[in-house]
Formats: structure tokens, sequence, C-alpha cells
């Protein structure tokens, strides 16, 4: 006689002790996986598709077998976790996050959700509860774009929204190898590169840590985010100018490259202020790379070159599409005025999405249940993203980070973390017993 399927509408005491040791092995997983790839210090390294990636995965992998949990691999080299359903052919509810990280990050971007969908496939096995419909734990690959120049990797090729031939030709930064090469040195995923069909998936929910302040600073554990900021990224560009002595140049005689770009970052950050003074803070602008030519600059030389990037972020499309025209107007400005000449070169970039609002609902919900306090706030652009743009309803979670993300002061609290995978362990079963669902088939602020 089968398992009848678990209702949360009030806590299983057995779930509940399975889930308190679950995310207690978790959490130490976790802090095992950052001591193993804290070298070269400051901070975390686990380089997409290479050794630190591998280490993570390798870890999470032990740690599910011994659990009795299946897995398997994608084409593309994610790692599913699998624990069945009374349904067999019923799509699976999914959670899951990526395992690599930027240089010198911090040890919880994106690791802290992909043990925390390991916790609770774990808990709900050991508590022999048994949903209708199939669990899964993605780990994916890939998703931090310092690596290959673009991110969401190892999700958009999973789910079909960028052609291997493009994607797999790509070249990591630090190595130079493509995508494809360090795929097949990992020796994970042989054969054709045929994408997942999204309608395997009931529905995505992502863990992760909250990359701002705003969680700290109102004294709130968890954040439901209500959409995925979206970008228009310039990874390489460049402003070239006049080098000139710089005590024998007069300013209205100069091209000075350095001063250009410091120009167009400023006009951009008037926008964005005006933005705000709109009531509108969901839009970012961000010079993170910014360089002089070290072959030929000098304390003594107007620059005549400068090397950068740029990336806009924002949820609504409308924005994006303004903020582009006050690049536009004030590139062609300060070349006129400035005698220089930009090029910015390839443009990337991800649509704004917007999160399920049924799922968000169910979050909260969740939330309130467990008496955890919980806030809306936007997002940046996660793996979670992809599936919804693919038809898959998907919603995110977000815990609260005193120090920011992508350093190596990056931080959660156990307790945190812990009402994280409470919150998700019940959404993820209101879902599977079909309690729960979504309101629409991935809604999309943007298209792709």
């Amino acid at each position: 006689m089968p398992t009848p399927p678990v209702t949360l509408r009030r806590t299983d005491p057995a779930l509940a002790a399975a889930l308190e040791r679950s995310t207690a092995q978790a959490w130490t997983l976790m802090a095992g996986i950052g001591r193993a790839t804290g070298e070269p210090a400051p901070g975390i390294t686990r380089a997409a598709f290479g050794e630190g990636e591998e280490i993570a995965l390798q870890a999470v992998l032990r740690h599910a077998a011994a659990l009795g949990l299946e897995a398997e691999a994608d084409p593309f080299g994610n790692h599913h976790l699998l624990l069945p359903g009374e349904d067999g052919q019923a799509p699976a509810v999914a959670s899951g996050s990526h395992l690599d990280s930027v240089p010198n990050g911090g040890n919880f971007d994106g690791l802290a959700g992909a043990v925390a969908a390991l916790a609770v496939l774990a808990a709900v096995r050991a508590s022999g509860l048994r949903p209708r419909r199939p669990l899964r734990a993605v780990l994916f690959r890939g998703e931090e774009s310092p690596w290959f120049g673009t991110a969401y990797l190892g999700s958009r090729l999973m789910l079909g929204r960028s052609p291997w031939a493009e994607i797999g030709a790509l070249r990591r930064r630090d190595s130079g190898l493509t995508l494809a090469q360090h795929l097949a040195a990992l020796r994970h995923a042989p054969g054709p590169k045929t994408p997942l069909d999204p309608a395997g998936f009931a529905a995505f929910l992502e863990l992760h840590i909250e990359q701002g302040p705003l969680l700290e600073s109102r004294g709130v554990p968890l954040g439901i985010a209500t959409a995925c900021r979206g970008n228009i990224r310039f990874p390489q560009a460049r402003c070239h100018g006049a080098y000139a002595h710089s005590a024998a140049m007069p300013r209205g005689h100069r091209q000075d490259a350095v001063l250009a770009v410091a120009e167009l970052a400023l006009a951009l950050d008037r926008f964005w202020q005006e933005r705000i003074a709109a009531g509108d803070d969901n839009f970012v602008v961000t010079i993170g790379e910014f360089a002089t030519d070290p072959v030929q600059h000098a304390m003594t030389k107007v620059a005549g070159e400068v090397a950068f990037t740029l990336n806009l972020g924002g949820t609504d499309p409308a924005v994006l599409e303004a903020a582009r025209g006050v690049l536009a107007g004030a590139v062609a400005r300060i070349e006129r005025e400035r005698g220089v000449r930009f090029a910015l070169g390839a443009e990337v970039g991800t649509a704004p999405v917007a999160l399920d609002a049924g799922l968000r609902a169910l979050l909260a919900g969740c939330a309130a249940e467990a008496a955890i306090a919980a806030m809306p706030l936007p997002t940046v652009g996660h793996d979670a993203a992809m599936f919804a743009l693919s038809g898959v309803p998907t919603a995110m979670l977000l815990v609260r980070n005193a120090h920011g993300s992508h350093n190596p002061q990056e931080t959660m609290a156990e307790a945190d973390f812990a009402r994280g995978v409470a919150v998700l362990a019940r959404a993820m079963l209101r879902l599977a017993d079909g309690e729960a669902s979504g309101t629409a088939s991935g809604t999309t602020s943007g298209q792709d």
C-alpha cells in the first residue's frame, strides 16, 4: 500500500526532526566545501567547469549518496538529485542553485541553495514521506559570468535557452580553453547535447543568499524575490583618447580617456538618482573594471586609453531602454566635447524576469505559518530566471547577509539558513502534493 502524501498544513513531527538533522548536516557540508575551496586566499574560488566547482560537486554527491539519494548528470554537466513521487510520470518540483563562485568570492553564493535543496530531499526520504510528484535538487555549473563572459551557462544550456554550438565555443578567461574542452576534461557529460524539456518541471524554487543589504538593514531574515533584474552589459568597452605630457598639455587640448569615462559614469549615476527620486529603486549602474594601459600609463602622462566594463541592471525593460538612451546620448556628447572615441564592444545581457505571483504567495504563507519574518524585494539574475523564461513557474527565497556578496566577507547565520530551509521544505511539499501551484507558466517582464 503506498504511503499517503504528507499534508503540511500542520507540522509533521517525523519530517520536522529529519529536516532539523539534514539542515545541520548541510551546514556542515557547506563549511567543509568552503575550507576545501578557500585557496588561494582571500575568499572562495570555484571556477566554472573547473577544479573548485568540481570539488564542491563531488562533496555534495558523496553526501547525497550516503543519504540514499539517486543522482544523474545531464548532457551539460549539471547534476540532479532525485526523489521519486507516487506518480512517476508527473513533472518534478525542483530546487537548487549553482556550485561555482566568482574569483575570491564568498562561500554561500549559490552553494547555500544547492545544499538547501539537498537537505529537503534528504529529510523527506528519511521521514518516510512520499509526495505525489517527484522532488529534484539541481546542482548547476557555471552561473557566474567572470569565467566565460556570460552567466547561467549550466541552466541556459540545460533548458535550451542558448545553443551548444555557441556556448560550447566560449573560452574561459583564465585558462583560454573552451567550455567544451573543460566539460570534456571533467568526463561527466558524453553524448549528444540535447536540452531537457522544461515541461518536466512543475515548479522551481531557488534559495539564495541576498546579495545586497536590505534584509540585514530591516532586521528580517528572509526575502521573497519579486523579480530578477535584467541587465545590459558591455564587458569589453574602451575609450580612446590621446597620450600627452601631463604638465605641458592644457585642459582645452586634452583628449583624456580617464576623465571621459568618469564623465560617462557620472551621467549614468545622475539617471540613477533620478530613478530613485521618482520612487524606483530597482535600477543599478556598475563599472566593475576600470584600467589604463600598464605598458603606457604613467603619473606624468595624460591617459590615452581606458578599458572598462559597464553593467546596467533593472527590473523594468522600459527603464533599461531609457538607460540605453542616456548612455548613447552621453557617449555622443562626451566624444564631441572631449575629442575621444568610445568603443563599447559587444553587448550581452538578459531580460528582466518577474517571478510567479502564486509561488511568491506560497512562500509568504509558508513563512507566516512557521512564524518566520519575510519581506518582498527585487533580486539580481539567477538560474531561476532561466526557468521562468522557459515557462516554468518560478520563485526565489533570499537569506539575509550582513556584508554583501561577491566578496570574502559574505556571511550567513546558521539560524537564518535553517529558517530558509524550513520554508523551502514546506513550499516544495505543498507543490509536490498539489496543494499549491503557480499562477502562470513563467511570467516575464521582458523577452529573452
